[in-house]
């Protein structure tokens, strides 16, 4: 018996049931992409670079994370 595990070029998709995915598709992943090498391969997505040296807050507690919400009340 044999498993082929294939990668899935297609991305995420999370509107399906995890146990019928869309062909090529996963319901989860992160960090990932498929790229062209000759023929196409999944591997790690590339980190990405400081986009600031500008420290927000103070030493001993940096702000690492930012987030905003938006409420609708319903009439």
């Amino acid at each position: 018996m044999s498993l082929v595990l294939r990668f899935p070029m297609n991305g995420i998709h999370k509107g399906a049931n995890p146990d019928s995915p869309p062909e090529n598709t996963t319901f989860k992943c992160a960090n990932v992409r498929p790229y062209w090498q000759g023929r196409f391969r999944g591997g790690q997505r590339p980190g990405l670079g400081k986009w600031s040296t500008t420290q927000v807050g103070g030493t001993e507690q940096p702000v690492v994370a930012i987030t905003s919400v938006h409420v609708v009340e319903s009439p």
